[in-house]
């Protein structure tokens, strides 16, 4: 079973920032992305990345919107397109949007022609700031009449039942995973009822654990503070803005020893505070045997390092007789530069039984997107 450690401090070292007004960050970034990606429309006032056929997509489509903290880049810009997210709301640096941002997001997502449109799903991480906000825009947006379905995804195995209490897991890229579903679904023209339906079902059927080297710089200037950890130390389950992990590991372990760390986080029914994936069995399971996996980069860790921890993953993973069924890796939910990455599962559905079929999960997972970031 695994057990909390306490944090061990050592003193800050600089780190340089490729930065020109920190407050005009993630203004400048956004913008960017619109060059990169010219279906892409941007907001200045309200931070908001969206579709550039909103107006007739609304019409008669589910919408849905991302929101998050700047930071996290290419997460959620980066996935807004056909077969993905509608619109993409930020903060500042680590900061939720304001209630107000979100609420614009919301009736921009609404039919121009002023007939009811299909509904909007609203998606974050779990954090207090994001909920909070959340609450409070769709409070508003449902007083004027608005179709609104909220659904906050926390996914980080690290945070165990007891220490999470009423606030429950962080978000951190499982996300990604269930909207993948959610968004195809709202792209086929199905209700929200439905698209709500299997987001939530998806989000509690995937869980993520990371481990990283470093904590996270704020970009507040070009040159600022990094808190580091002991020297030969790596912090296991760290959180995506810097929060404790789970456990301080040093010496570093072996990569193949890492990787089978992370999978017991990960697969455990035994451990009942953090058995979050309803896998039947940790090892040789008959019906739900079959997952997803993905393994993000939280800013540094190169491609060439997630393959290798893939190839570790899915070879452990066959070792305790499951069948992964589809790999995505890269830098898709990032901590700024943060030195580390972290492995999510999706245990997939079993042939029938569920709120979504295996067959059709799959069906979900390929459908192509035109998004800048994720790799099909």
């Amino acid at each position: 079973m695994a057990t909390e450690t306490q944090t061990k401090q050592q003193p800050a070292k600089e780190t340089f920032h490729f930065v020109n007004d920190p407050r005009e960050a993630i203004n400048d970034a956004l913008t960017g992305l619109t060059h990169l990606k010219p279906s892409l429309s941007y907001n200045k006032e309200y931070k908001t990345i969206y579709r550039n056929d909103l107006p007739t997509f609304a019409e008669d489509h589910v919408t849905s919107i991302g929101f998050a903290g700047g930071g996290h880049e290419p997460m959620f810009g980066g996935f807004v397109g056909d077969n993905y997210l509608t619109a993409y709301v930020s903060g500042n640096v680590f900061a939720s949007p304001t209630a107000a941002q979100i609420f614009e997001a919301i009736k921009m997502c609404q039919p121009r022609s002023g007939k009811p449109g299909k509904g909007t799903l609203v998606v974050c991480g779990n954090y207090t700031g994001d909920i909070l906000n959340a609450g409070l825009a769709i409070t508003r947006a449902q007083a004027a009449g608005f179709k609104v379905h909220f659904c906050p995804v926390g996914d980080d195995v690290a945070v165990g039942r007891k220490k999470g209490g009423k606030v429950g897991r962080r978000g951190l890229s499982g996300h990604l995973i269930a909207l993948k579903s959610a968004c195809a679904l709202a792209q086929r023209g199905e209700s929200l009822e439905r698209v709500a339906e299997v987001m939530e079902y998806v989000a509690g059927n995937v869980g993520t654990i990371g481990v990283a080297f470093d904590r996270v710089a704020l970009p507040n200037a070009t040159l600022t503070d990094l808190q580091t950890l002991p020297p030969a130390t790596i912090e296991l389950g760290m959180g995506a803005h810097g929060e404790p992990g789970l456990q301080q590991l040093s010496p570093i372990p072996s990569p193949e020893v890492l990787t089978s760390q992370m999978l017991d986080l990960l697969l455990t029914i035994e451990d009942k505070d953090r058995a979050f994936i309803p896998f039947s069995a940790s090892t040789n399971p008959k019906d739900d045997n079959e997952v997803v996996m993905l393994l993000n980069s939280l800013g540094s860790t190169s491609d060439e390092v997630l393959a290798r921890f893939a190839e570790l993953a899915h070879t452990e993973l066959e070792k305790r007789g499951f069948k992964v069924r589809r790999l995505t890796l890269g830098p898709l939910v990032t901590s700024l530069k943060m030195s580390g990455f972290g492995i999510t599962l999706w245990r997939l559905p079993k042939e029938s039984g569920e709120k979504l079929q295996r067959k059709e999960a799959l069906q979900l997972w390929d459908e192509p997107v035109d998004v800048v970031a994720w790799r099909q």
